[in-house]
């Protein structure tokens, strides 16, 4: 017997050592190059919320230590918020910092929903990501929620049966709907009144006023041809005589610009109009220098329109 169990000693070693030799033989190579396994996820440090106590709209907080082997690390992604389980909600997370400089992911889970009795409910695990390649792994984690009140109460006190959410009635449109449409209404006469105005006032201007009846009808004409119309220019000169109440000429300007002042920004361009009509009406010459005949009207009617308003 003594032999037997020691033949079978001997060959068991010698298993021992060629198993030895063997993996030797295979991660020798691998040593050398600087290649190592893969180490599994790194189980982290978690400070879990309390276990029990808990009811509807509780927020349980976890806090994960944001760490690698003992030393510090970052995230590559938090985790996202939003319903995670029928019981659980997650709050977007957060970064905090002890005071020994660690830095912990806070991660809050509010209860949006209740068992009818007192029930387990279970944080779900999470598996962090590391800008350094490694993983956090957060086991769930169980805890005790107990709804707000007992499915049958009583009837004592305030301890009666939970009502059905109250249904709020929609807001009665009708009144918005006519007020909105009382105030368009309003809107879009005063722009018609505005608009029926502008034109009556324009229309009466041109019936009134000496420049504002000369620039109606020299406007819907080419200024060419008004430049050369010797009745374009007789317009001009009998809208300057009805502003004076006299016959104006190139020598009674300065009477004209006292009793008009508004026409007196236009005093050069009166000046050059008088030039060039005695040339073209009296000394039958072709005028001295070219002259708009069209513009000078439209401003003498600006002139006008400003000075009446």
């Amino acid at each position: 017997m003594t032999l037997r169990a020691s033949g079978r000693e001997h060959q068991q070693e010698r298993v021992r050592a060629t198993v030895a030799i063997a993996l030797g033989l295979a991660l020798g190579p691998a040593m050398m190059l600087g290649i190592c396994p893969l180490a599994s996820a790194d189980q982290a440090v978690v400070q879990q919320p309390p276990a029990f106590g808990h009811t509807l709209a509780d927020v349980l907080e976890q806090k994960v230590l944001l760490q690698d082997h003992g030393r510090p690390a970052e995230l590559a992604a938090q985790p996202s918020a939003g319903r995670i389980t029928p019981w659980l909600e997650r709050h977007p997370p957060s970064i905090s910092t002890d005071d020994e400089g660690r830095q912990w992911l806070v991660l809050r889970y509010q209860i949006v929903n209740t068992p009818e009795q007192l029930a387990p409910v279970t944080v779900p695990a999470v598996s962090l990501k590391l800008t350094s390649g490694a993983t956090l792994d957060v086991p769930d984690w169980p805890v005790t929620v107990a709804p707000l009140t007992l499915s049958v109460p009583p009837h004592r006190g305030r301890l009666m049966p939970l009502q059905a959410d109250r249904v709020i009635p929609a807001p009665a449109v009708a009144p918005t709907r006519r007020l909105l449409a009382l105030w368009l209404s309003a809107t879009f006469g005063v722009l018609i009144a505005w608009c029926v105005w502008g034109f009556w006032r324009d229309r009466r201007e041109s019936a009134r006023l000496p420049f504002a009846r000369a620039w109606r009808t020299l406007r819907r004409r080419e200024p060419a041809s008004v430049d050369s119309d010797a009745t374009a220019w007789r317009m001009l000169h009998d809208a300057l005589n009805s502003t004076a109440g006299r016959v104006v000429r190139a020598r009674s300007l300065p009477e004209l610009i006292r009793d008009a002042p508004h026409l007196q920004p236009l005093r050069p361009q009166l000046e050059a109009f008088f030039r060039c009509s005695s040339a073209r009406f009296f000394e039958s010459v072709q005028p001295p220098e070219r002259f708009s005949l069209r513009e000078f009207a439209e401003a003498l009617y600006q002139a006008e329109r400003r000075n009446h308003h």
